[in-house]
């Protein structure tokens, strides 16, 4: 079915009730009492992005469903580009952060190099600089990231996969109890978007990367890239995604600059494939157009029909 976000977000009196309220008044005890159950996705709209990260998580049950005391949480971010527009706000990825201290986790950890400068592009990371003393990464998943033993291990193969083999990934993925993919909603010229499942090749190295647009003998070849996009997602998913479509780029990604949208909405799920439905419908496009999500859905990963979802949008 074409992805019209306006056919297929499900809309409810709650909405109109919780965009009267404003996001600023909107608590766990109030939702609770205007959304009948829980969202698949949720979408905030508003500009503040670290409170609306918070509330967009609350309507699918809260932080503490997904991150237990004691926990270790690995998070992906798209966040190693310089063009606004072309990396995930850094509000909502230090609100995450927040909020898994809040639910109980000793640590977590960035599965790829976050540089202090994407840091320092927020107002609210002064505030948190104690906190961040539990806040470690993945030191040599820093582009072009090369293999060694105590961070990579080798994948001969992954279980079900159609395309990628041998595969180098970050030994991180088995050792934290929970995986958090946070992306942001943009242009990509060879896979006409990159969301939550092109953002887990973050977990490979360079040489592994390079085989995704190169190992069919075409450079950028459209369907076997969007088939090893598909299968690295096989390795692990995540548990919880959070995606950026406050303001991205909708040409010349993956790193631009190109033509801006500024949408400020931030959406949050579980399904993986749903969710770059979702943020495949923001830049104007159908997900049946794209490959990554057909191959996707095909393996299990998720479905894009959205129409079958309770997704729950406040203003």
């Amino acid at each position: 079915m074409p992805m019209d976000r306006r056919s297929f977000i499900k809309r409810s009196a709650a909405t109109g009730a919780a965009a009267f309220l404003g996001t600023s008044l909107i608590g766990r005890k109030v939702l609770a009492g205007i959304i009948d159950k829980e969202a698949d996705i949720s979408v905030i709209n508003g500009t503040d992005y670290f409170v609306n990260t918070q509330q967009a998580v609350e309507l699918l049950g809260g932080m503490q469903k997904f991150v237990h005391p004691g926990s270790k949480v690995g998070l992906i971010i798209n966040s190693g580009f310089e063009q606004k527009g072309a990396y995930v706000n850094p509000d909502i990825s230090l609100s995450t952060i927040k909020m898994c201290f809040e639910a109980g986790a000793e640590e977590v950890v960035c599965l790829q190099v976050v540089a202090d400068t994407y840091w320092a592009r927020s107002d609210h990371h002064e505030g948190m600089k104690e906190m961040f003393k539990s806040v470690s990464q993945v030191e040599s998943n820093n582009f072009p990231a090369e293999f060694n033993d105590e961070d990579w291990k080798l994948v001969p193969g992954i279980e079900g996969a159609n395309s990628l083999g041998e595969v180098e990934v970050i030994k991180a993925l088995d050792e934290v109890d929970v995986l958090i993919n946070i992306f942001i909603a943009k242009h990509h010229a060879g896979a006409l978007y990159t969301g939550a499942l092109k953002n887990s090749m973050g977990f490979c190295t360079r040489k592994s990367c390079v085989f995704f647009h190169l190992g069919s003998g075409e450079r950028n070849d459209p369907e076997f890239l969007a088939q090893c996009i598909a299968d690295i997602n096989l390795v692990r998913q995540p548990d919880l995604i959070i995606g950026d479509a406050t303001e991205f780029i909708t040409t010349n990604g993956p790193s631009g600059p190109g033509e801006m949208s500024k949408l400020d909405k931030i959406f949050a799920g579980t399904n993986l494939v749903a969710m770059d439905a979702l943020g495949v419908s923001y830049n104007d496009m159908d997900a049946e157009d794209i490959l990554t999500l057909i191959k996707a859905e095909k393996m299990g990963l998720g479905t894009y029909d959205i129409g079958g979802l309770n997704v729950v949008e406040i203003s």
